[in-house]
Order: structure tokens, then sequence, then C-alpha cells
């Protein structure tokens, strides 16, 4: 498993870190969408995902946002 940080920009929502658990990048990307999906006031439109980091999921790992 791995902890992935994304980047999403695209209408209807504000650019947006996303954090999501997965095995893969695939998953990483449906997991970060369905995240977004959920959270949203109304219809969006995702326009880019970018992966910013990946880490093995493991004790301590983790990130820092500023």
């Amino acid at each position: 498993m791995f902890l992935y940080r994304l980047e999403a920009k695209g209408k209807g929502f504000p650019d947006s870190q996303v954090f999501v658990l997965a095995e893969d990048e695939e998953q990483a990307f449906a997991g970060a969408e369905a995240l977004l999906e959920k959270n949203a006031l109304g219809l969006i439109e995702i326009a880019e995902f970018a992966i910013l980091e990946k880490k093995r999921a493991e004790k301590g790992s983790g990130y820092v946002v500023e």
C-alpha cells in the first residue's frame, strides 16, 4: 500500500490536495475522484490530477502540509 498526495484542479471546486491510501496509481486517482465528488456541493469537472508525492504506507509515514 502507498500513501499518495495528489493535486486536483477543475471546475466547481477550489484547487485541492487529496491524500489517498491505495495499492497503485489507478486506485489512487479513482479514490481521489470519489473523495472530491463526495465533498462537492454540486456537479464538478476535474480537469487535472497530478501525483505530488508517493510514499510506502508504514508506521510513521505521512506528510507535512503548509
